[in-house]
């Protein structure tokens, strides 16, 4: 596996980003503000799990929480690209618009759950909506407002605005994270194909190269959400990023690069 010390310059790192994105989003107390600290806190809490997966070596649920870190990271992303007006739109949306239909949505599961097993859980009456609620709810969520609210907040349509947003088309390679972590969360025959053949196709040095590169990819993408995080906050208060978190940042990706040499022994 990596070196302990290629983990402790990722932690070095990881938390001179930490310290920057905090200072930053720490600016304003308005609903925005308060927004992207929920949304930091998520990332947060879920690198710090990722990070303790990797030690262990679980790399492929590792792979999976990334997901999740990603999908936040693009929230981010995606509601900071507008104009402040929109923002406060957009923190609505999150908070008013998308809360609605998800009770909706989780009341008629519970309720067909309900009815199919008889089960009886204080846990899936609670979600269960009464009968005025839920006739409101689905007069004003029809499934097609519903498909025109939520299709902006999917991941891929976050990208994309972002990328038209900010200019930054280098966000639209963010896919490849969620689509990875996808296949293993799904546990479908990409998945199971790549596991099977690092367990058993092959050999000790390939299958310690793999894990390498593995853990080098987990680690190295986490930088990079932070430093999107740092360059997303910092353009908020039109501020550049500093020159030194620039410098880290660099020296990191140079040491992760060296692991790329242990590719030629999986060839």
């Amino acid at each position: 596996m990596p070196t302990k010390e290629f983990r402790k310059i990722f932690k070095d790192t990881h938390d001179s980003l930490h310290v920057s994105i905090c200072e930053l989003t720490l600016r304003k107390n308005d609903e925005f503000y308060k927004l992207l600290r929920s949304f930091y806190s998520f990332i947060h809490s879920r690198t710090k799990t990722l990070f303790l997966l990797v030690q262990n070596d679980c790399l492929w649920d590792a792979d999976i929480i990334l997901r999740p870190i990603a999908e936040c990271t693009v929230k981010f992303a995606y509601i900071s690209s507008f104009d402040e007006t929109t923002r406060s739109e957009k923190v609505r949306e999150f908070w008013e618009d998308l809360a609605e239909i998800n009770k909706l949505k989780q009341s008629k599961q519970a309720k067909q759950i309900i009815e199919l097993t008889n089960i009886d859980s204080a846990f899936l009456t609670d979600i269960v909506l009464n009968d005025e609620e839920e006739i409101l709810l689905a007069e004003k969520w029809t499934k097609q407002t519903r498909q025109r609210k939520e299709q902006p907040w999917s991941y891929n349509e976050m990208i994309k605005t972002i990328s038209v947003n900010y200019d930054f088309k280098e966000i639209l390679g963010l896919a490849r994270n969620f689509t990875q972590s996808s296949h293993l969360i799904h546990a479908d025959e990409t998945a199971l194909g790549v596991i099977l053949d690092r367990e058993n196709n092959r050999t000790s040095e390939q299958r310690e190269a793999l894990m390498n590169l593995h853990e080098v990819r987990l680690l190295s993408d986490c930088i990079g959400f932070y430093f999107w995080l740092v360059k997303v906050s910092s353009m908020l208060s039109d501020l550049k990023v500093q020159p030194e978190l620039v410098k880290k940042i660099t020296d990191f990706e140079n040491i992760a690069l060296k692991f790329k040499s242990l590719e030629k022994l999986i060839e």
